[in-house]
C-alpha cells in the first residue's frame, strides 16, 4: 500500500488548514510485508506514468491543467485568487474535504463585478495574470460565473462543493489572509453542508440556520481527521478480517475497524494481556484467536498490525472525546442562542443571563449547573449494557479460576503495614485490573500504590486534606481515582515509571465523598456523598455532566455500584435504605428495605441476579428479579460491625468482611451459599474494612483498620 505525504489544505471546516501527516507505516497493508525503502528505474517510471495519467485522463482532464483550479475568493475589501487541487470538488465526498496566489484590495469593491457593469479591467486583469491555459476557475455565485465566462471566455466552476470551499476560505480567513477583518465580528460561522452531513453521521441533532463558533469547527475538524485515520486503514482490515474466516472460521463481516484491529492484534502478541476482549469476543472467538496465532505465521505481520491498531485506537479515543466537547458547545450555543432569542422577544436585554455564566459553570443565584447526560452517551450506555447482557449468556466460568478446593487452602502468605502510624487504618483497597498492584486509603490522607510482586511500595499519593474514604482503578489510559472526607474527588494519571499525577479535582459535593463507582465502559465514574447526592461524571474531562438528590441534613449516601450492564446503579445511605436507579433517566425504579443501619458497601454478581449489601447489623444477598432478600448473614462478633462485601469477577465467590474475611460459594436462591473459608485476622488489630479478589480469586487482599493490607493464598 503506498504511502501519502501529509498536505496542508483548507476544508470546509473539517481538516481547518492542519497539517495531516500520513505516515507511511500506518499505510502498509497488513496481509503483505510490501515495507521495503528501496526504490529503482521501473518505480520511478511507474510514478511518472500515474503523474501523466492523472494530468491527462478521467476528473483532471475535465478540469484541465491536471485538475489544478484557481478560486476567485471576495474578501470584505477585495478578492483573492487561491490556487487548489479541483479534482476534489468533482467527488463523490467532496463536502467533506490551498495555496493564496494573491490578494488585491478593490476601493470599488461592488463595481468590479456585477450583472450591470461586468468585469472591470482591473479584476480581469488580475484574473488573466494567473490562470493557465485551459485552466477552470472556481466561483461563489452563477452571475460571478456567467459573467467571467462571457468576458474573458475562461471555464468556471461553482456549486455546493465550491460553497463549501468558500466556507472554508471565509473560516480561514484570519490566518491565511491576516490583514483582512471577519465578516462576522463575532466570530460566528453558519453551519456549512459538510458539517452537516459529518454531525448527522455522529448523531448531533443541530438546527440547520444554527450559527457556530471557531471551537466548534475547530473540534469537528478533529473528529473528522479522526474518521479519516480510521476509514483509511478499511480495505487492509477487510482484507486481513478474510484470513480469519478462512483460518479460524471467524466472520467479521459485521466487525466494525475497531474490532477488527484488536482480534489482529491478539494474532501477534497472544501472550499480551489486552483491555475490553472480553466486552468485545465471544469466550469462543477469544479461545480460536489465541489457538490459531501459529497458523497466521507468514499471513499476518505482527509490524504493521501494531501500527494500525495503534493508529485507530488513538483515533476512536480522541473521537470520543471529541464528540463529548461538542455536545457540551452545541447545548451551550443552544442555550445561548435561546437566551437571545428570549431577549428580542421581550425586549428585557438587561434580564437575561450572562452568556459566561449560562453554561456550564456558575448561575447568577451562585448555584453550579450540569449539563445532564447526553443522547449520544445514553446511546452508548444503552447499546453497551445491551452487549454485556447478550454476552452473558454464553459466558462460562473461566477455566484458570482457583477452585474451591484451592480456596480452602488459603492462608494469610503476606502483611504490609503500609500507612502512618499516628492515625492508623485502611478504608478502601482495589486492584489493578491487568496487574498485581494493590492501592490502599488510609486515615492518614494518603493513597499507597503497592507492587505484590516485588513487595514493595510503587508510589504514594498525596494532596487529600482528610481520610480517603473510597478509591477506584479504570481500566483505561491508567487511570486511578479517590474520593475523600474532604469533600473532594480527584482523578490521577499514571506514567511508564510507575508514578501518578493529579489532573482533575472536582468538588461538586458539600460532605464527605463515601463511594466511587466505575462504569462498564470506563468512560463514566459515579460518585456518592453524605450530602445526599450522587455524580456522574465523565472521566476523560472531569465533567460533572449531572448531579442527582437534594441537599438533607438527616441522611445521606454510604455506598454505591454500578450493575454490571451499566445501566443501573445501586446506592445505599443513612438510612439503611438500598436504592436502584435507571442510569438513562436518573430516576430511582426501586427501594427496598431491611438493615438496621447505614448501608456501608454493596456489590452486584457477575451475572446480574444478585445484589450483596453490608451494613452494621448484617449483610444480605438480595434476588434482583424479585427485589426481595433471600439470605441474611450476621456477624459472629457483635461488637464489630461488617464493613466490606464483594463478588469475584467471574461471579463465583462471595467474600465478606468483619471481624475476619469469610469466602461463600455463590448458589442459587433456593440454595445455601456454603462457607469456604474462614480467614482469621489476629484479635484486636481492627476490624477488615476492604476486601478484594485478585484474578482468577488466585489470591484476595483485605485491608484494615491496623494500617496492614493482608494477602491471602495457597
Amino acid at each position: 500500500m503506498a504511502s501519502t505525504a501529509g498536505r496542508k489544505h483548507t476544508s470546509s471546516g473539517k481538516d481547518n488548514g492542519k497539517n495531516v501527516e500520513s505516515p507511511s507505516e500506518s499505510e502498509w497493508d497488513l496481509s503483505e510485508p510490501d515495507c521495503e525503502l528501496e526504490t529503482d528505474e521501473e518505480d520511478d517510471d511507474d510514478e511518472e506514468e500515474n503523474v501523466e495519467k492523472r494530468w491527462c485522463t478521467g476528473l483532471a482532464c475535465q478540469l484541465g491543467y491536471g485538475g489544478t483550479i484557481l478560486v476567485l475568493f471576495e474578501t470584505p475589501t477585495g478578492f483573492a485568487l487561491f490556487m487548489y487541487d479541483g479534482v476534489k470538488l468533482l467527488r463523490p465526498d467532496a463536502l467533506e474535504v490551498a495555496f493564496l496566489k494573491c490578494v488585491k484590495t478593490f476601493e470599488d469593491k461592488v463595481g468590479a463585478i456585477n450583472p450591470v457593469t461586468g468585469l472591470s479591467k482591473e479584476l480581469a486583469l488580475m484574473i488573466k495574470d494567473h490562470i493557465k491555459t485551459d485552466q477552470t476557475l472556481a466561483v461563489g455565485n452563477e452571475d460571478y460565473k456567467e459573467i467571467i465566462q462571457k468576458s474573458l471566455g475562461i471555464s468556471c466552476l461553482c456549486g455546493p462543493a465550491v460553497d463549501e470551499l468558500m466556507w472554508g476560505l471565509r473560516f480561514q480567513m484570519q490566518s491565511l489572509l491576516p490583514k483582512e477583518n471577519s465578516e462576522r465580528p463575532e466570530d460566528l460561522f453558519p453551519l456549512c453542508e459538510g458539517m452537516k452531513i459529518l454531525l448527522n453521521r455522529h448523531s448531533f441533532k443541530v438546527k440547520p440556520d444554527m450559527m457556530v463558533t471557531k471551537r466548534i469547527i475547530d473540534v469537528t475538524s478533529v473528529v473528522y481527521e479522526c474518521d479519516y485515520c480510521v476509514n483509511k486503514h478499511r480495505d487492509s482490515l477487510r482484507m486481513a478480517g478474510e484470513y480469519l474466516k478462512d483460518i479460524s472460521g471467524i466472520d467479521t463481516q459485521d466487525w466494525d475497524l475497531m474490532k477488527l484491529a484488536v482480534a489482529l492484534k491478539m494474532i501477534c502478541c497472544p501472550e499480551e494481556k489486552i483491555a475490553a476482549t472480553r466486552w468485545l469476543f465471544s469466550r469462543q472467538q477469544l479461545k480460536r484467536l489465541k489457538d490459531d496465532a501459529p497458523k497466521y505465521k507468514n499471513k499476518i505481520f505482527k509490524m504493521p498490525c501494531l501500527v494500525v491498531y495503534n493508529a485507530i485506537y488513538s483515533a476512536r479515543e480522541i473521537r470520543t472525546d471529541a464528540a463529548r466537547i461538542l455536545v457540551r458547545l452545541f447545548k451551550k450555543a443552544r442555550k445561548e442562542s435561546e437566551a437571545e432569542q428570549e431577549c428580542e422577544a421581550t425586549g428585557d436585554h438587561e434580564s437575561c443571563p450572562d452568556g459566561k455564566n449560562t453554561y456550564p459553570g456558575i448561575n447568577p443565584d451562585g448555584k453550579n449547573t450540569y449539563p445532564g447526560i447526553n443522547p449520544a452517551m445514553i446511546d452508548e450506555i444503552t447499546e453497551y449494557g445491551t452487549m454485556l447482557s447478550a454476552q452473558r449468556k454464553e459466558k462460562q466460568v473461566p477455566s484458570t479460576l482457583a477452585p474451591i478446593g484451592t480456596l480452602q487452602g488459603y492462608t494469610q502468605i503476606s502483611r504490609h503495614p503500609l500507612h502512618r502510624t499516628e492515625n492508623p487504618g485502611i478504608l478502601s483497597i482495589d486492584i489493578h485490573p491487568l496487574k498485581d498492584i494493590v492501592a490502599t486509603g488510609g486515615m492518614d490522607t494518603n493513597v499507597v500504590l503497592f507492587d505484590l510482586p516485588s513487595g514493595q511500595v510503587l508510589c504514594t499519593l498525596t494532596g487529600h486534606s482528610k481520610k480517603i474514604t473510597t478509591l477506584k482503578f479504570v481500566n483505561r489510559n491508567e487511570l486511578f481515582v479517590t474520593g475523600s472526607a474532604d469533600m473532594t474527588v480527584r482523578v490521577w494519571q499514571g506514567s511508564e515509571d510507575g508514578n501518578y499525577r493529579c489532573i482533575h479535582i472536582l468538588k461538586d459535593h458539600t460532605a464527605e465523598v463515601e463511594a466511587v463507582t466505575v462504569h462498564a465502559t470506563q468512560k463514566f465514574f459515579v460518585t456518592a456523598s453524605k450530602d445526599n447526592s450522587w455524580c456522574f461524571y465523565d472521566i476523560s474531562t472531569g465533567s460533572c455532566l449531572t448531579k442527582v438528590g437534594e441537599a438533607s441534613v438527616q441522611e445521606g449516601y454510604t455506598s454505591a455500584s454500578f450493575h454490571p450492564d451499566g445501566c443501573i446503579l445501586g446506592t445505599g445511605n443513612t438510612d439503611a435504605i438500598v436504592k436502584l436507579w435507571d442510569v438513562k433517566t436518573q430516576s430511582d425504579f426501586a427501594q427496598i428495605e431491611g438493615h438496621d443501619g447505614p448501608v456501608t458497601a454493596m456489590s452486584f454478581s457477575e451475572n446480574g441476579y444478585f445484589l450483596a449489601t453490608a451494613s452494621v447489623d448484617c449483610v444480605k444477598l438480595w434476588d434482583l428479579r424479585k427485589l426481595r432478600s433471600f439470605r441474611t448473614y450476621s456477624p459472629d462478633d457483635s461488637g464489630t460491625p461488617i464493613s466490606a462485601v464483594e463478588f469475584d469477577y467471574s461471579g463465583s465467590y462471595l467474600a465478606i468482611g468483619g471481624s475476619d474475611v469469610r469466602v461463600y460459594q455463590v448458589a442459587d436462591v433456593k440454595v445455601e451459599w456454603n462457607l469456604i473459608k474462614e480467614l482469621m485476622v489476629p484479635s484486636g488489630t481492627g476490624n477488615v474494612t476492604s476486601v478484594k479478589f485478585g484474578a482468577d480469586a488466585k489470591y484476595i487482599a483485605a485491608g484494615s483498620m491496623d494500617r496492614s493490607l493482608r494477602i491471602f493464598g495457597p
